[in-house]
């Protein structure tokens, strides 16, 4: 990752507004405006760049499945295959005797991403599906 020059930006901002980037700062932990400003603004591109739909983003889909249901496993297998995503790594894990996670990262358009969730969550078995969309890290170098 290249090395970015920083450059000083002067904000102009009412007292009230001033108070609660400072009271939501101390809440996020951040050291101090600049990071937190920072943070806001990566968040703020990253959203925006999901609602637009054709960036790639970076997504990860957590569900939790019952494994003695006859076929899950093989059809989970196959919407990965199918799929126009780019399946980056699947883990899973056995919760309990019944129970098991999986969690799923792929990279595409949000749009393909929500799709597979879907499909996941139509197939019999599947208690609980989540996708978290995140940025492919490219619009922020």
């Amino acid at each position: 990752m290249k090395k970015n020059t920083v450059n000083r930006v002067t904000l102009a901002l009412d007292e009230a507004l001033v108070h609660q980037l400072d009271v939501k700062m101390a809440e996020s932990g951040s050291g101090n405006r600049s990071e937190f400003v920072r943070e806001l603004l990566r968040d703020y591109l990253v959203n925006s760049a999901c609602i637009q739909g054709q960036t790639e983003m970076l997504g990860t889909i957590t569900l939790l499945y019952n494994h003695h249901q006859r076929e899950l496993c093989a059809k989970l297998t196959r919407l990965q295959h199918d799929s126009e995503l780019k399946i980056l790594a699947s883990t899973h894990v056995h919760l309990s005797h019944e129970l098991c996670a999986e969690m799923i990262m792929a990279t595409g358009t949000p749009q393909a991403l929500q799709e597979l969730n879907h499909q996941i969550r139509r197939v019999r078995g599947v208690l609980h599906s989540a996708l978290s969309i995140s940025s492919s890290g490219k619009e922020l170098e």
